[in-house]
């Protein structure tokens, strides 16, 4: 593995897991003061996008750990928080917060990076 890879792994975990997890244990009150989309969605939305970002996240390091693992925790991982990025960008851009989107696209591009490596 190559140090890139590692290193966009560790630090999509720190994004989606430590993210994720500050977003489904905080009030929805105080979320939707931090991020506009919270009040477009039930809380209920809110919370499971949070615990798929924990649990993906967590997917993403796992094979850090695990490396003879023949499941493919990546792949599932990364194509479910890929899909989550692509429903952030269609979101912000239906409710107009349009200066969210660079940073979707952004961890778009970790993702897939990580997900389907070019070597």
């Amino acid at each position: 593995m190559s140090y890139l890879q590692v290193s966009l792994q560790v630090l999509l975990f720190l994004t989606f897991a430590l993210g994720g997890a500050y977003r489904f244990f905080q009030p929805i009150d105080k979320l939707a003061k931090r991020m506009l989309w919270v009040t477009y969605f039930n809380p209920r939305i809110v919370r499971s996008i949070a615990l798929v970002e924990v649990i993906c996240g967590i997917g993403i390091i796992i094979p850090l750990f695990l490396p003879d693992s023949s499941f493919a925790f990546i792949l599932y991982s990364g194509c479910l928080l890929m899909a989550t990025m692509i429903g952030a960008v269609v979101t912000h851009a239906c409710i107009g917060d349009y200066k969210q989107i660079l940073g979707n696209l952004l961890l778009f591009g970790m993702l897939y990076l990580v997900t389907f490596p070019v070597i």
